[in-house]
């Protein structure tokens, strides 16, 4: 099954972002028996080099995107934790990760569990995932890149005007609609 002629029936381009990672995450959790994939945008702390993460709870999943990526690397993160789940790569049960889910889902995120300062040790253990190779690793960014050079034509530039999309913008530009700035 083809999932962007799937969403192609529920969503209409161009679509902020936002939208798209939503239905993108409902279409995950269709494929999964119905399973709630949970979706958040936050920012992430400066001392640590992680962009995103997938954390299973009992009755859901949680995905939290770097909010500060740029749009397009936002959907190869979002693809990058959508290939962990689907290939059911776990994450570590670490204390206080809940906290952390909760405070991300509440709005407040902390990153530590305890309302203390980020330490960068605790979130690079929340986004490690048990049995987590190399080759594990280069297929989930292989699919995230690949998901993000699908659907990038199907996003909205920041401003609502136009998409993200190269090859459009030249090809409006050349039929005379403009540069799509």
């Amino acid at each position: 099954m083809d999932l962007g002629r799937e969403l192609r029936h529920r969503i209409d381009a161009p679509v902020d972002v936002r939208e798209l990672a939503r239905a993108l995450c409902e279409e995950m959790s269709r494929r999964r028996g119905g399973r709630p994939v949970q979706l958040r945008f936050e920012r992430f702390p400066d001392e640590i080099e992680v962009t995103g993460l997938w954390m299973e709870f009992g009755d859901f999943d949680l995905v939290v995107v770097e909010e500060r990526a740029e749009t397009v690397q936002q959907l190869v993160i979002l693809g990058h934790e959508l290939w962990h789940m689907k290939e059911g790569h776990r994450d570590h049960h670490v204390d206080g990760a809940s906290a952390v889910a909760r405070a991300a889902l509440s709005g407040r995120p902390d990153w530590t569990g305890t309302g203390a300062p980020p330490r960068r040790e605790f979130a690079l253990t929340v986004a490690a995932r048990d049995g987590s190779r190399q080759a594990d690793e280069a297929r989930a960014e292989e699919f995230g890149l690949h998901l993000a050079s699908v659907f990038r034509s199907w996003l909205t530039r920041p401003g609502g005007r136009g998409t993200v999309d190269p090859v459009g913008r030249a090809i409006r530009t050349s039929l005379g609609y403009g540069p799509q700035d």
